[in-house]
């Protein structure tokens, strides 16, 4: 595991993205806190649930079963 500074990783991003991508451990220490990088991949748990709720959420709305808010709501 690779330990970077919140400034360091501003300055070579890319250098790091690609280290993490291939599979190095990262911990990236800022004032903030600690974070850890890691890609995120097709089969991530949390990312999958969340696409396949949307998606039941359009289905159900195409359906006519639901009625999702509009863009204009959201936004203003």
């Amino acid at each position: 595991m690779e330990i970077v500074s919140a400034r360091d990783f501003r300055c070579n991003q890319g250098k790091y993205l690609i280290a993490a991508r291939a599979g190095q451990s990262l911990l990236l220490t800022s004032r903030y806190g600690n974070f850890k990088i890691t890609p995120v991949s097709e089969k991530d748990e949390i990312v999958e649930r969340d696409i396949r709720m949307s998606c039941s959420e359009v289905k159900a709305h195409i359906e006519g079963k639901i009625e999702l808010p509009r863009a204009k709501d959201i936004i203003f």
